[in-house]
This record gives structure tokens, C-alpha cells and sequence, in this order.
């Protein structure tokens, strides 16, 4: 046999075997160190490392002297990782008797498979101490905020809502979102394999603050929000309109200290809520404003200096044909009143008056004192939803149409909003506010140091009328109040100005004569020489009201009655005349003739023929039993307008 010599390829090939194996080994060692390391030792720190998101408190909405409307209350939550749970049934037989969660939903649970289950919400303190101390493995408390209402209904359609992810969705919540949503923080852990935290709990190096929201304070007033809602759910009550709104002016800073609308709603509590709820009428509901409109008109006239407030101008007796070209028109006042002076026919609402001095004014001049006052555009206020009404363009507008009709508040519609300002203007001598609804926001800067921050933008104040003719129609609408259409709601020891509007609603393409608008606007002390600043404007609007009477005064001017009597003695009683009745001084009994005057027979009286009854307003009827009857019905049962509701028994 011969000698098997030295097999050189079976080393070469064990040394390349080996050179394999070992450029595959570096090779797995270059993608697990070098290529993919940074990606691994990011996993391996996400599966022993947990984030808590620390949310930040949703700042607070106060009123104007600080008191909270909605504010952020600290709550806790508790949660369960079941992959990391050591023990479940003695976590389900814990929870049980601390949480009173039922221990079949526990049980279901911690036996799916994910991790993140939400067990309980807005627990106390308490509850949660007493389960941080069971010590139960992949079971975590932490803390969260919900949204508190103090006043719970009261100035929903203002305030607004939070929704399910605690991110404003109307009113103030909506509108100032960025300010009160804060930035959350966050807080990372280190757990081991079964799910406790390692290091005692000790949090890593990247922990983040949680920043909280800003402070919203508004101009609203809580006691005098809580008079308008309470007051106007009287009226809701008593005559079960469609819709209904009031508001609160200071008219020397344009402030808005009260705004109430009706149907309302609960922020806390949206449950079954109907959509109507939750326009706010006050910026959104658009109506004819019927006679409100007629000192507006009556002023401009006076100061374009085609009539005077003491001239005598014939009212026709009721019923006045107009031609212009081959048109004709013809225009009714139920009242029939013979000749009046222009105040005279102010107080008693004369629409024939009216008419006559829309044509003097002309087109233009008409046209331009109207949308000089608002009309027909926003007024700007800082909320979502504002309408801006409707108001014919220049070359519709007609001498027989709108320089009869527009005076009378027909043809044009307006918000509550628009009218009220409008209104305040001629309590503010003449110079027009834009509405302010924000007094100061306040939030924080990066290191969590308060930071004052801008209010929003407003329009730019415009004089209208000067301070002299602005207190002439103020003069005029004081008559209103002590021998016109508003004289059974007069206020008990203030001067106060005001004017009563109703107007019959569009059905079907048609004025009808059983669907009114009933509106009252007012202000006090009416004194010459108070300063705007301490004057109080309420205005009230009842839509479609089904029982107790369809007019102004029969519906809104009780309700502006009651509010700013409670006002004006809670805020303004050194402003008092002495000399007018006081409660339990008036001798009046209810069931006199409307018509028959409390002291000796006025100018405007005695230029009434015989007993006429109130002046028609917009609508050409008079009204019918006396509205001091309507005054002081039983308090509700309520506590704001959000627990109104007629239509759902």
C-alpha cells in the first residue's frame, strides 16, 4: 500500500471553514453594534422605560371681579398593564372593595391581551391613595383634570364647552383655546422585567413640567347674570316663546355684563341635547326690531336738521296715503292720533310720524344714518356665530319702501347685539362702543413666570350724534317710560329712558298677525348729566310668545323692569331721586285704565284723543291689558335658564 502523503487541502479547507464563520460572526457583530446599535439600545430602553403624560390644568374663566366660571379640578385615573401583572385576582378582589368596580369587569379587563386598560376615572384623593398603597404590580394611578362649571348652566352659550378631549368647542372655551389649553408635560420611568418601577421610582433626566393654561376674565358680571337668566326664565315660563335672549351693556366702555339666551343648555351635561340649544340669540338671532328702531330714525332726523323735537307734525288720525310718482302707499296707526310733536310721537309710537319724517330724510340720508349705526355688519365681538343681519344694498332702497318702512323698524332685521349697541350709543352721548366681552388674559412664558398677553382687537369707537342731540333722544325716550308705551314698567326711584317694540313675523312668505317679536330696550339713571359709566342698558327679545300677550311691552319690558330695578339698587342706589315713588308709594291700582296717568296730565297726554290706548308699535295694534299686571309673577323654581324647558315636559 503506499503511504498516504500530507493532505494540504483539508487544512486549507478548516482554515477557510473557520475565516467563514468568523467574517460571519464580525459581520453579525458590525450590523448589531455598529449598523443597528443605536436602534437596539432604543428598544431595549423603550421595553424598561415608561412616559406619563403630566396633562396641564385648562386655565380658569372668571368674571369681571375674579370669581371662577370654569375652572380645571384635579382628578385621577387609574389604569392596568395586565402583560405585566403578577397577581390579578388579588388586584381584582382590591380594586373591588376600594373602587367598587364590578369584579367581573375587572376580571375582563385583565385578561385582554393589551395593555393601557382605563379602569376608573375622576376619583377623589382619597380613593386614590388607598390604591397607590395596595402596591399592585402593572396597576398605575395618575393624575388628570375635568372640567368644573361653578355656576353650572349660568352663561352657557358664552362660556361654551369642552369636549370629550378637553379642547374648547364654543363660546369663550372655543374661542380662546390656545390660551387655556396650556402644554402638557411629561414625566419617563425606568420598570423592570415585571413591571415596577426600578431606582425607588425616581424619574430619568428628561422630565417636562407640565405648564398650565392661561386666565380668561371677562366683563360679565355673575350677580347680574344670575338676575338676567333668573328673570328671563320667568318670561320663559309665563309665555312660552320660541326663542328668547337679554343683555347687559355698560354703555360708557361698550362692556358686556350679562348675556343670557334661551333654549340653554348644561356644558357639563350635553346628553340628548337639542342642536337649537346652542346658538346664542343674542348674536345670532335676526328679527325686524319693529318700534326700538323709531329713536334711532327720530334722532338722525333731528340732527340732519329736518325736523325738531317740538315740532307738530299731523299724524293723519290713523291713516295716511302717500304718493310718489304713480306709486302709492298707504300707512295705519291703530292708536289715531291727531297732531303730535316729534317727542310726543316717540313716547306714543306714532307710525304715521315716522313715515313722514323717513321721506324728509330721503334715500340717502336714510340709508347712510342706518348702517351708520351698525346695521347690516358684525360688530366684531370676540365670538364665533355672530350674524350680522340683513340690510337691503343701496339701490334697492325706495322712497314708498324704505323711507316708509325702515323707520317703523320694517325691512331691515337686526341681532340683539347690534340693536343694543346701537343703543348704547345715544346713552353714551352719541359715541358708539364697540362690545367688549374680555377685561385681561393672562398666561405664562416658558418658565412658567404669569405673562400678561393681548385682548382682542376691537373696532374703533365712532361718534354718531353729538353729546347735545344724543341727550335730546334720551330726553325724548324718558317720556316713553312716564306717559308712552313703557309707562306700566317704569323703574322705582330712576330716571330711566327706553322704548317698547313689537313686530309681526314672516309666515310663508306673509306678515302674520299671530307670530310676534316682542323686544324692550332701557337704560338708567336717564338723568341729564350722568355719566355713561354708571348707567346699566338691558334689552330683552321674546320670540313667537304662545300665551299672555304678543307685545313688547306685555313681554320683555316686565323683564328688563325687574333686572335693572335689582341692578341699580344693588350698584347705583346713591343715584336715586328722592322724589320719585318708592315700592308700596304708588297708589296705581292694577286694574285702572292703562291709560289713565299716574300724575297730572303730561304734554304728550293731553295731546292723546280722548282714551286711545297705547300707541301702536310696529305691528299698527294697541296693546291690551296693563303690563305692570305682568310684573311681578312667582320667582322660578330654577337656578338659570339651562333648567328651562317648556317644550319637553
Amino acid at each position: 500500500m503506499t503511504p498516504v502523503g500530507p493532505q494540504h487541502w483539508r487544512f486549507f479547507l478548516t482554515m477557510a471553514l473557520f475565516a467563514g464563520l468568523f467574517g460571519t460572526l464580525c459581520h453579525r457583530l458590525q450590523r448589531l453594534q455598529i449598523d443597528d446599535g443605536q436602534r437596539l439600545a432604543q428598544e431595549g430602553n423603550r421595553q424598561h422605560e415608561r412616559t406619563w403624560v403630566l396633562p396641564a390644568p385648562r386655565g380658569s374663566i372668571t368674571d369681571t371681579a375674579g370669581a371662577p366660571l370654569a375652572e380645571s379640578q384635579r382628578t385621577w385615573v387609574v389604569t392596568a398593564d395586565p402583560v405585566w401583572m403578577d397577581d390579578r385576582l388579588r388586584a381584582t378582589v382590591a380594586l373591588n372593595q376600594v373602587l367598587g368596580i364590578p369584579r367581573d369587569r375587572l376580571r375582563e379587563e385583565f385578561e385582554c391581551g393589551r395593555n393601557g386598560r382605563i379602569l376608573a376615572r375622576d376619583i377623589n384623593d382619597q380613593q386614590a391613595a388607598a390604591v397607590k398603597a395596595l402596591d399592585l404590580t402593572g396597576v398605575y394611578v395618575r393624575q388628570e383634570y375635568s372640567r368644573l362649571y361653578r355656576e353650572g348652566g349660568l352663561a352657557a352659550h358664552l362660556l361654551g364647552y369642552v369636549d370629550e378631549d378637553a379642547k374648547g368647542a364654543a363660546g369663550v372655551e372655543g374661542r380662546f383655546e390656545a390660551v387655556l389649553a396650556g402644554v402638557n408635560g411629561h414625566q419617563a420611568m425606568l420598570i423592570d422585567a415585571h413591571g415596577k418601577p426600578m431606582l425607588d421610582g425616581t424619574g430619568t433626566n428628561d422630565d417636562t413640567p407640565a405648564r398650565p393654561g392661561g386666565t380668561v376674565a371677562l366683563t360679565i358680571d355673575v350677580v347680574l347674570q344670575r338676575i338676567l337668566e333668573k328673570e328671563l326664565a320667568v318670561a320663559v315660563e309665563r309665555h312660552r316663546p320660541k326663542n328668547a335672549c337679554g343683555l347687559i351693556i355698560r354703555p360708557g366702555t361698550g362692556e358686556i355684563l350679562a348675556m343670557a339666551s334661551w333654549p340653554s343648555f348644561a356644558p357639563e351635561d350635553r346628553r340628548g341635547l337639542d342642536p337649537s340649544s346652542m346658538r346664542n340669540n343674542v348674536l345670532s338671532f335676526v328679527y325686524e326690531p319693529g318700534s326700538t328702531m323709531k329713536p334711532l330714525v327720530a334722532g338722525a332726523a333731528v340732527a340732519s336738521g329736518v325736523t325738531t323735537w317740538n315740532e307738530s307734525i299731523f299724524c293723519e288720525h290713523g291713516r295716511w296715503t302717500h304718493r310718489e310718482g304713480k306709486g302709492v302707499r298707504t300707512i295705519r296707526d291703530h292708536a289715531g292720533h291727531g297732531t303730535l310733536t316729534v317727542t310726543q310721537g316717540i313716547a306714543l309710537s306714532d307710525n304715521i310720524l315716522m313715515a313722514k319724517l323717513g321721506l324728509r330724510l330721503g334715500v340717502e340720508r336714510l340709508h347712510d344714518w342706518v348702517a351708520s349705526f351698525g346695521f347690516g355688519k358684525k360688530t366684531g365681538i370676540c365670538l364665533a356665530g355672530e350674524d350680522c343681519g340683513i340690510m337691503l344694498a343701496r339701490p334697492k332702497w325706495t322712497a314708498l319702501g324704505s323711507c316708509m318702512s325702515v323707520p317703523m323698524g320694517h325691512e331691515i332685521a337686526v341681532t340683539p347685539l347690534q340693536l343694543g349697541m346701537a343703543h348704547a350709543m345715544i346713552a353714551n352721548n352719541g359715541l358708539w362702543m364697540p362690545p367688549r366681552l374680555v377685561k385681561s388674559i393672562t398666561g405664562f412664558d416658558a418658565d412658567a413666570h404669569p405673562l400678561d398677553l393681548p385682548t382682542p382687537t376691537l373696532a374703533a369707537p365712532r361718534r354718531m350724534f353729538a353729546p347735545d342731540q344724543a341727550a335730546a333722544i334720551q330726553e325724548a325716550m324718558t317720556h316713553t317710560m312716564t306717559e308712552g308705551t313703557g309707562k306700566g314698567c317704569q323703574l322705582d326711584g330712576f330716571v330711566a329712558a327706553g322704548k317698547t317694540g313689537t313686530a309681526e313675523k314672516l309666515v310663508d312668505g306673509h306678515y302674520s298677525e299671530q307670530h310676534h317679536v316682542g323686544s324692550f330696550v332701557c337704560w338708567a339713571p336717564a338723568n341729564a348729566g350722568t355719566p355713561p359709566e354708571r348707567k346699566l342698558l338691558c334689552l330683552v327679545v321674546i320670540d313667537d310668545p304662545s300665551r299672555n300677550g304678543n307685545f313688547g311691552a306685555d313681554t320683555a319690558a316686565p323683564v328688563v323692569q325687574r333686572v335693572l330695578q335689582q341692578a341699580l339698587d344693588l350698584y347705583d342706589a346713591d343715584l336715586k331721586r328722592p322724589d320719585l315713588p318708592k315700592d308700596g308709594d304708588d297708589d296705581d291700582d292694577d286694574d285702572d285704565d292703562d291709560d289713565a296717568p299716574a300724575t297730572a296730565p303730561s304734554a304728550v297726554t293731553q295731546a292723546m284723543p280722548g282714551k286711545a290706548g297705547h300707541a301702536s308699535v310696529s305691528s299698527g295694534k294697541p296693546s291690551t291689558g296693563k303690563p305692570a299686571a305682568a310684573a311681578k309673577p312667582a320667582a322660578p323654581a330654577v337656578a338659570n335658564l339651562a333648567d328651562v324647558d317648556w317644550r319637553h315636559p
